[in-house]
């Protein structure tokens, strides 16, 4: 599998760092969001955000509209590349669907989890209440889907009310739905995939999501925080200063780094 150029955003280099925290976005998103996280966490955390095509460094790459293609190329990369170091996941709403899914897939196939998945926004993708929210947007014009994107709010209305930016983030947002669309999970018999811990973070106004799925979905320990704010609390500075506190927390600088 050929490696795209600048898939990884890392900001702010850490080149001791004991462990890398690798940042999945959410629909529409990039990897500028969280790429500026890493000027808040200390050097033993450095922060990758993972840059999907047709925005931001990857504008002219053609967006994949498939999850298990997406999920397989991220999954390659960290196993090829980023064999160096541990590394825990981030991800919020389509982010958090893909991170978990890699996570899976690595287990399985490379032998390797993250030491933390940190999730957000969405109910866990073997739920009942996760299968009745997948919204099929197969055939849709893309009038119809920018009303679809209206309602679900995040995409900003600069990019809404102009049609000619419209035009051009398009393909990106139709893919990442798309993928969206495709993300269930057959949850396996007995014992979970994975054995990391999962901390789950959720905006009080944002839909009811199911976490008791996510305990299911691990052996490992679960936490759960819920924060002021709607879909996208994340975006709000107290909030992701207090979800980068939980991963200050677990994973703490270490004498002599």
């Amino acid at each position: 599998m050929s490696r795209p150029k600048k898939f990884m955003n890392c900001r702010y280099p850490h080149p001791e760092a004991s462990h890398r925290l690798i940042c999945f976005p959410w629909a529409g998103g990039g990897s500028n969001f969280y790429a500026a996280w890493g000027s808040q966490l200390p050097p033993n955390i450095e922060v990758h955000g993972i840059t999907l095509g047709g925005r931001e460094s990857r504008f002219r790459d053609k967006p994949c509209s498939s999850a298990q293609e997406t999920v397989a190329e991220i999954a390659s990369i960290i196993a090829t590349d980023f064999t160096d170091r541990p590394f825990i996941f981030f991800g919020h709403s389509m982010g958090c669907l893909l991170a978990h899914e890699t996570a899976v897939l690595l287990k399985k196939v490379y032998g390797r989890q993250p030491e933390h998945l940190y999730l957000s926004g969405v109910s866990a993708p073997h739920t009942k209440t996760r299968r009745e929210s997948v919204t099929d947007l197969e055939g849709v014009t893309d009038e119809e889907f920018q009303e679809h994107l209206k309602g679900l709010g995040g995409t900003p209305p600069e990019i809404l009310e102009n049609p000619e930016l419209l035009k051009v983030f398009l393909p990106a947002l139709k893919a990442d739905y798309t993928i969206v669309s495709q993300i269930v999970y057959e949850r396996p018999k007995g014992k979970p995939a994975l054995s990391c811990p999962i901390t789950f973070f959720d905006g009080v106004d944002d839909d009811e999501h199911d976490y008791d799925g996510w305990k299911e979905l691990t052996s490992g320990p679960f936490k759960l925080y819920k924060m002021p704010g709607g879909h996208f609390y994340l975006k709000d500075v107290h909030n992701y200063l207090r979800i980068l506190e939980n991963v200050r927390r677990d994973f703490p600088l270490a004498f002599g780094c």
